[in-house]
């Protein structure tokens, strides 16, 4: 039997300012988050950050919360079910040989849970023998994805337990990831002939990661080389810049910023269409950051959201001029469940 992990970063258990200080306690004293040297930024974090983030994220999570809970674990959850269902739907196609090849499909989350840790344990109790694990990172980079991997490790020692394992790092090229990217801009009507300028805002990384061989850059010019080609248009012609630059100096972090590209374009008289093509499901990073600062950027102030909670619908928040059009994450869709289970079937 298989075991299939599809891991994401994870999600407070609740808005509430305690349920998120615990969140980010964990996240941001992973090795692979942390600044400093651990004592300096243990007392940084426990003293400084923490009892102010807590409750600044608590407005920002109370924004996006919807009825089922934190909109990441709710669509990842619902992701893995699609998955699933398409697995068990071969299996079922195989007759006498389904039980031969049997895939398990969940979703954890590096911090918070569903744990990594609580998913594997789950598969050993089932009967699993084999894990794979695929970070819902499109284009790796050594964080998130590498702290994806390592609490994938830690995981295995912690419930002692070390069945035959694959982790996919990336599939930033794959030809349905693509096309399900391509397929999403046109869908919000893209039209470049008009004069349409499209915008793909991708996670920021620290620049001392690249300098240590990180391959992210890379992996995103290649993914916008091929989401020009599946739009027919010349790659020079997309834009790409970057958000969720964390700390106070963004100078060492991946640039342009998207909130600069944004305003600098706010005196024009063309539509932006702004696509996160490395953010799988929306979360906090989308649904709060877009109405919030990118479509202020471009607008002004008096785009921000007139109301304290409106879900999921961006668009529908803002006081937008209709110039920013928003392309919203791939997340629960059959097209993403499809390609999810293509990228898996590759390696299996």
């Amino acid at each position: 039997m298989i075991g299939v992990i599809l891991a994401n970063t994870g999600s407070p258990s609740s808005p509430d300012p305690d349920d998120i200080e615990k969140y980010l306690s964990e996240f941001l004293m992973d090795e692979r988050i942390r600044q400093l040297p651990k004592p300096v930024w243990k007392w940084l974090v426990t003293r400084k950050i923490l009892p102010k983030r807590k409750y600044s994220s608590a407005q920002r999570y109370r924004f996006i919360w919807q009825p089922d809970g934190s909109p990441l674990l709710s669509q990842s959850r619902a992701l893995a079910k699609k998955v699933q269902d398409l697995f068990d739907a071969d299996c079922a196609s195989d007759g006498a040989h389904a039980n031969d090849a049997t895939v398990v499909v969940r979703s954890a989350m590096s911090y918070g849970s569903p744990s990594i840790a609580e998913v594997l344990a789950d598969f050993r109790n089932a009967g699993v023998d084999r894990v794979v694990l695929l970070p819902l990172y499109p284009q790796s980079a050594y964080s998130p994805t590498m702290a994806v991997v390592d609490s994938f490790w830690r995981a295995q020692n912690q419930i002692g337990w070390h069945p035959d394992s694959t982790v996919i790092d990336n599939y930033h090229d794959d030809e349905g990831y693509i096309a399900a990217i391509v397929r999403s801009i046109r869908n919000v009507g893209f039209d470049a002939p008009a004069g349409d300028r499209l915008l793909l805002s991708l996670h920021a990384i620290p620049l001392k990661d690249e300098a240590a061989g990180d391959t992210y850059r890379e992996q995103i010019a290649e993914s916008v080389k091929l989401i020009a080609d599946g739009l027919g248009i010349d790659p020079d012609t997309i834009t790409v810049a970057y958000q969720s630059v964390f700390g106070n100096d963004p100078s060492k972090w991946t640039a342009p910023l998207t909130r600069d590209v944004l305003a600098g374009w706010r005196d024009g008289d063309f539509r932006v269409v702004f696509a996160c093509p490395g953010f799988s499901v929306d979360c906090l990073e989308t649904l709060y950051d877009v109405p919030h600062e990118m479509v202020p950027a471009l607008e002004g102030e008096a785009a921000k959201p007139v109301v304290d909670h409106v879900g999921v619908d961006i668009q529908a928040a803002c006081n937008t001029s209709g110039r920013f059009v928003w392309v919203p994450s791939l997340n629960a869709s059959d097209e993403h469940a499809e390609l999810i289970k293509a990228v898996v079937e590759a390696r299996l």
